[in-house]
């Protein structure tokens, strides 16, 4: 081979190099063609607007300011399930809401929360995809309607074990296994679904949860968490599916908006006027870096972006009083993305 054509042989490979390095990843993430799938963000005001994104930057409004703010959101298959004042449907991605369901249970908050013109409350309305179905907390039956076609319709759910009271269920919860669980605002009143053609059965607790407080429930990883919306009595786990209940440590007494364990990875309570409290072990410590003073988190949750290469960016965003704020560092620190007084986020 001449001299001239190995130089020019080399001469290639080294532009085809420099043109590989150029797509090569950085931190882990390919650039070239970047995110594979995007998460959709549902975010809704005190004024009753619902606005969307897929980065936490760029906004477009759903659904305009009607003066009803919501109550919980949820979306199944690709429907969105919007609680306000009526359970309404969108099929069309929030073009048009239509009502399904007029029965929606209204949590009664007893001091000493004050009356306040909204009342956000997720735990009442789950999607569990394992089981096709959403369900509800209803005035209806024994507290608990689902819909087996992502919110059209609604029926009365009538698996109970056999004297199983039942009665004005608040709030569900699904654990990582997949056991499912219903509670309403009563210190032992739980039950338990371990699949879908299972019926509900009553737990009896030997450890039970403080008589004077108004419990929800939410999970972390397989742990059943328990936390009292008043603030006077904080939060309690259990690993034994409800039979015995521990008290975690450190939150204020405080109403407690919401608990969420987005990724499964940190357990996040938001707070009335105290910001957010982060688990480390069984104590709840403040995690406000970020946060405004005076800040009231009403709601959590996580999504994440995948890229072509598979890796996933997670983020953690709550709604709060002072505006939308987004976590990188698992709720560790905050950024303020959207001002405003926003109580939910999907």
């Amino acid at each position: 081979m001449r001299r001239s054509q190995i130089l020019y042989s080399s001469a290639f490979l080294a532009l085809c190099l420099i043109a590989m390095a150029s797509c090569r990843k950085q931190n882990g993430i390919d650039n070239d063609s970047v995110i594979k799938k995007p998460y959709g963000l549902y975010l809704t005001d005190n004024n009753g607007a619902l606005f969307n994104t897929n980065d936490g930057i760029l906004y477009k409004t759903v659904f305009p300011t009607d003066g009803f703010s919501q109550r919980a959101l949820t979306t199944s298959g690709l429907n969105i399930i919007w609680v306000k004042e009526n359970v309404h449907l969108s099929e069309d991605n929030g073009k048009n809401f239509n009502p399904t369901y007029k029965k929606a249970y209204d949590v009664p908050l007893v001091a000493p929360v004050p009356p306040v013109p909204y009342r956000p409350w997720q735990p009442m309305i789950l999607d569990v995809a394992d089981q096709n179905r959403v369900y509800l907390a209803s005035t209806e039956g024994k507290g608990i309607v689902i819909s087996e076609d992502n919110g059209k319709t609604w029926m009365v759910d009538t698996s109970w074990d056999v004297g199983v009271a039942g009665k004005n269920i608040t709030s569900f919860a699904e654990l990582k296994d997949g056991t499912l669980f219903a509670h309403n605002l009563s210190k032992d009143s739980l039950y338990k679904r371990d699949n879908k053609t299972d019926r509900w059965t009553r737990i009896a607790p030997t450890t039970a949860l403080p008589g004077a407080g108004q419990f929800y429930i939410s999970h972390f990883n397989n742990t059943l968490v328990a936390t009292d919306l008043t603030g006077g009595k904080g939060a309690y786990y259990s690993n034994d599916n409800g039979v015995t209940w521990t008290a975690y440590t450190g939150l204020p007494a405080r109403i407690l908006y919401a608990t969420a364990a987005p990724f499964e990875q940190t357990l996040l309570v938001g707070t009335d006027s105290n910001g957010i409290y982060r688990l480390q072990g069984t104590t709840f410590v403040p995690a406000n870096n970020g946060l405004e003073d005076y800040t009231t988190v009403y709601s959590i949750i996580g999504k994440d972006d995948i890229y072509k290469n598979d890796a996933t960016k997670r983020y953690i965003y709550i709604a709060t009083n002072k505006g939308l704020y987004r976590s990188e560092d698992a709720g560790q620190n905050w950024i303020l993305l959207q001002p405003g007084h926003f109580v939910g986020v999907y």
